[in-house]
Formats: structure tokens, sequence, C-alpha cells
């Protein structure tokens, strides 16, 4: 907050952890030039919904309890006043709420203060205008001639660059890569030694058998090797208050004296300085902020390494934490592709019948083609590793009913672990996408209470499952799958080193010896590149093909996507996994007679439960995907 102030500073780019300080920044901003500064001041949320809301959950509240505020801002609903929910007028000034996807809000009138948050949740362009970042900014364009501007930007990072030497694809991490890269310095407790706190200074215990301790999770100086109690690190975020500057320095690499240099000396307000001749490094007037959770008061050191250990093996959430808690850039998959024959060499010997005993559920996934149906299988065992076991090819017409007669009978059949245990598919999609979408929706509508979903990828930055089902233009419901998520997740998987034998790994990929999982397989697996490309000049990545075929990678993505279907932590058996989500019904699969009826309604008799009738007539035919019964839906 003291950088916006600084005569010398016009911008301000905080790359933050979430719930930390970027909207309280915005806010205290906004109310320090709406009470000593009056100016025309943008505040700019990633939608116009998230603008108002905004205005009504965040800024409202503040302005009923800060009296200099109240005295100023009246509140919407005051009669004869030109305030509004996103419009907010001051002696001497206004604030406007708008939404990045609005062009016209964003370049209708002129202002002084630009206000932006979560700035990498915005489109990549307002309409066909261009980046609303600048848009926005561009407003202040006259104000920016005579030094008066001031721009404000927060958000917790993304993606990193897709490739050596190029800016990352995150926004925040743009702006704070061209700022000076300011962090924050704490002293150690014990020997004064001044560092920025890391991911690598963070240590916990183990066990006796190797389980994890996160409650004994501390920082560790990295001069004299000192372990911070939880009270050292408090004390020493308080004693920043009392220090010139409060910590903050500037890290970005400058010229001087005819070279590259570090910043490694300091002056006392964190401006870095020229060890040679003791000039300080030029600085254009855009200062960056970067914090995480490391440095909060209100999170706990064991509640963030929890938070990373329930990640491990999974990197769609360890790419969350990774951005969310350390305020981290993710660095996407580089896409020089994989070895497929390093692959192929570490195939394992198990198959249908011989599963390892590790596996608890299986999931899978079909790829509809005009001639053909393809159809990968995958058990999971703990923390995602997997063992995919069978691809097969439906060689039958999709338009015809004995090719999803054929895919009924593979998915319904029953698979053994090495010691006999039985194991059914427990989530099952199909892609939509093709010229059999009817026959598709048709297929898994009657199989919803078996986990049968039908499904369609979705490029951008999406999670693999969305949770809940959008609808069809016929209704019906689909479930949009975050597919470039779920390529990041895969293609890092497969680089993961093999186990020592015996031992479990985290998200490890195990492939089988047998058939269909030749060279052909791998190719396919192998069959794309995510790329850098431009749109209205903003970076964003894609995945393209390098070759024609690629439906082992779509049927692994899928399968991948039913696994998020089911909980993470799975129970050790598979009824669990199989029970119903409470938006779906059973699909009824068998009629029962009336004497079906009556001798279900006397095996209640005996528990001297006297059910209605109805009750049991009403719930007769509802069979799971093993026989029997669902009862009681209480």
């Amino acid at each position: 907050m003291n950088a916006v102030t600084e005569r010398d500073t016009h911008t301000v780019s905080i790359m933050a952890g979430t719930q930390l300080v970027k909207s309280e920044v915005l806010i205290n901003v906004a109310g320090y030039f709406i009470c000593q500064d009056p100016s025309a001041i943008l505040f700019v949320q990633p939608t116009q919904t998230a603008a108002e809301s905004f205005s009504k959950e965040r800024f409202a509240p503040t302005v009923a309890a800060t009296p200099a505020l109240r005295a100023l801002v009246e509140p919407p609903k005051a009669r004869d006043t030109d305030n509004t929910i996103t419009a907010k007028h001051f002696p001497g000034g206004s604030l406007n709420f708008v939404g990045a996807n609005s062009p016209t809000d964003l370049a209708s009138r002129p202002v002084r203060v630009v206000l932006a948050d979560e700035i990498d949740k915005y489109p990549a362009s307002a309409g066909s205008e261009g980046d609303p970042l600048k848009l926005a900014e561009e407003r202040a364009s006259t104000y920016k001639t005579v030094g008066r501007a001031k721009f404000v930007r927060t958000c917790s990072p993304t993606l990193g660059p897709a490739a050596d030497g190029q800016p990352p694809i995150s926004r925040i991490g743009r702006e704070y890569e061209v700022s000076d890269q300011r962090k924050l310095y704490l002293a150690c407790p014990h020997c004064e030694h001044e560092q920025v706190l890391t991911w690598a200074h963070v240590h916990w215990d183990r066990d006796d058998k190797g389980g994890h301790l996160p409650e004994t999770a501390a920082l560790t100086c990295e001069a004299c090797g000192a372990i911070w109690t939880e009270r050292e690190r408090i004390d020493a975020l308080d004693a920043l208050e009392r220090k010139p500057g409060y910590g903050w320095r500037q890290t970005r690499e400058f010229f001087c004296c005819g070279d590259k240099r570090k910043p490694t000396e300091w002056d006392e307000h964190g401006r870095s300085v020229c060890p040679e001749c003791g000039a300080l490094a030029p600085y254009a007037g855009h200062a960056g902020f970067h914090l995480s959770k490391l440095y909060s008061k209100r999170h706990r050191l064991p509640e963030i390494v929890t938070e990373f250990l329930e990640c491990k093996g999974d990197p769609e959430l360890l790419q969350k934490w990774t951005n969310t808690a350390l305020a981290e850039l993710w660095r996407p998959y580089q896409g020089q592709g994989i070895d497929s024959g390093r692959l192929i060499t570490r195939a394992e010997e198990y198959g249908p019948d011989d599963l390892p005993e590790e596996a608890i559920v299986i999931t899978g996934f079909c790829d509809v083609q005009d001639d053909r149906l393809e159809v990968q299988l995958v058990a999971w065992g703990h923390d995602e590793e997997c063992w995919p076991f069978k691809y097969e090819i439906i060689h039958l017409d999709p338009a015809q009913p004995e090719a999803w007669k054929e895919l009924d009978a593979l998915i319904t059949s029953p698979f053994k672990t090495k010691t006999g245990r039985a194991l059914r598919v427990a989530a099952f999609g199909i892609d939509t996408g093709g010229h059999q979408a009817a026959q598709v929706f048709s297929f898994c509508n009657a199989r919803r209470g078996r986990r049968v979903f039908a499904c369609k990828g979705a490029a951008g930055s999406r999670p693999i499952w969305p949770g809940r089902a959008s609808k069809s233009k016929n209704k019906d419901p689909l479930y949009i799958l975050g597919v470039d998520t779920a390529k990041d997740a895969i293609y890092a998987r497969l680089r993961i080193d093999p186990p020592e034998p015996g031992k479990p790994k985290p998200g490890f990929i195990h492939f089988p010896i047998g058939e269909n999982f030749g060279p052909d397989y791998f190719d396919q697996l192998n069959s794309e590149r995510r790329q850098v490309r431009l749109r209205m000049g903003q970076p964003y990545t894609m995945w393209v093909k390098v070759r024609e075929r690629n439906e082992a990678l779509d049927t692994m993505v899928g399968a991948l996507a039913m696994r998020k279907a089911l909980p993470r932590n799975i129970a050790r058996t598979l009824e669990y996994s199989l029970k119903p989500t409470k938006d779906e019904a059973p699909a009824p699969v068998m009629q029962r007679t009336p004497a079906d009826v009556e001798g279900m309604h006397s095996a209640f008799a005996p528990g001297g439960d006297n059910k209605p009738r109805r009750f049991i007539e009403r719930h007769a035919s509802w069979v799971n995907p093993r026989g029997g019964n669902w009862m009681d839906r209480s």
C-alpha cells in the first residue's frame, strides 16, 4: 500500500496465495483515493456478475463499517442518489465496478486509477477489442502521460512458461516478471540471517512406519540450520512492522558497471544497490510483490503440509496447491514427447484375470468412431496408481445394436486379482463427439445407475471431472471433461520413474505385456504435444496432434476422468464406489412380478420392519450392477 503512493511508482502487481492480501489491498486503495485523493476509479473483476457480487459482499460492508467512507459514499438504496451497486459517486470522483468481459464498460470514460482483481481469470479478449487488462488501463493514458495514473493488479498465479525463454502464460506471472520482483525477507530468530521463505525450508517428521506427521512441520534456517517454532515464525513476521521497507527487497537482475548483476545489497527501503559503485538499480516504476501462505499468520504450517500431502500423486491438485498456497507458477508439460520405447520395456506381467492386489476399482472409457468402438479399462489403487489392463476394439458399426450389446457385455464382465478377488467397472464414460451421439445418450441414460456417463471433451483450463452434468440439446445429462488438464496429468505421470519392486508409487502408470499394448498403443499415447499460440496478442497453450491416431490417449484421458468421478479416498470395497450419487436414480433394468414383490415383502417380515407395500413395489425393480436391490434409499 505504501508503493501505491510512491511518486516514482505507477504500477503495482501482487502475485499472492489465496486468502492473503489481494482483495483487502484493493479495497484499501479504493478507500484511500475516495477519502484522501478523490479520483475516477475503475475496479475490474473477471465478469460483470463477479463485479456486482464484490461490490455488495466486500465493498459495501467496508463502507458501512468505516465512518470516513460512510460520510462520502451514499448507499445505493438512499433516495435522490446516483449511486448504484456498480457505480459509486463521491465528492471529486467516482468508482465503477465492471467485468473484464464487457468491452463497453472497460472503454467508456477516462479514469485515473485502475484496480484489477483476479486478472488470470480475465478472458483473452473483451469481445473483439483485445486484452481487457490493457483495454482498462488504456483509459488512464491521459493521466499516465503526466505521471498521475495508478494501476494495481492482483491474482494467484497459474501456468508458467510453456518452454524455456518464453514468458509465463499466467497474466500475473508476466506482470510480476517485468516488475522489480520484490520478495519478503524474514530474519532467523536464532542467527538473524535474512531469507526468503520457500517450500525447501519446510520440514516435518515421520513415524516409525514412514507415515507423515504434518503437526511437526516447522521452518529451518538456511544459514544455521535451526528449527523455528510456530511462535517464532509469527514473532518474526510481527517484527517486520518495525523494519524499514517492512522486509521487502527488489530481486530482479539489473545492469550496472558493464555487467548483469543479481541483487545482493539493498538500501534501507529495499532498493537494489550495485556492490561496485553503490548506485541504485534502475527502476521503471513497476513494483511487484510475491507472497505465499508461508508468510501468513492465519495459515498454520501443519495445515499447509497437510494440504500438500493430500495432493501427492495428483498433478491437478498439486498444481492448484502450488498456485494458491506457494503462489508459484506451475510449469506445464513441455511438449517434447515421451520415450515410447522406455514405456514398452517397463511392461509387467498382469492381465484381466490376474490384476495386482493393490487394484481397488476399475474405470473405463469408450471412443466412438464411425466404424468401431475403442475401449480402454484401467484398474486404480490408492493415490491414483493405476494399471491399464484391457484395450479392446469392437469392429462393429456403432449405428447397429450389436456394437452396443458387445460393449455392455464388456463393461459388465467381472475381472479378477491374483488372489481371485472380483472387480467390476465402477464408472464408465462414452464420448458423444462423433456422429453417433443419439446412440450414446440412449445407452448411457439406460445405465445411469451403473455410473455410465455420456461425456464430451473441452479444451482450456477446467477440471478433469466437472462434478455435475450439463444438458445436451435434447436435455440429456452430459459431462464436460477437462481434456487439456487430463493430458497434462497423464504426460506428467508417464515421466515418473518406476517404483521399487513391490513398493507403491502415487500416480505411477503401469503397463501390461499383452495384446493391443504394443508399439502402436504407445505411439497413440504419445500422439499429442502442448504448444503455445497467441490469441489477441495473449499467449495460451493447446494440445495438437502429431500423429493421426490418438485413441489410446483419448481413452486414457476418459478413464482418468471416470476415476475423478469416484471418491478420492476409495474404500477397500467395490460396493462403496458403486453406490449411486444422490442425483442419480438407478435405472430400472428388470421388472418384478407380483409374486416377487410379495416374496420380498415377506423377507422384511421376520425382522419386524413393517414397511408399506407401496415402498417395496416402488423400489422392487431397482437392481444394482452386482444383483440385489437398492431398497432403503435413506
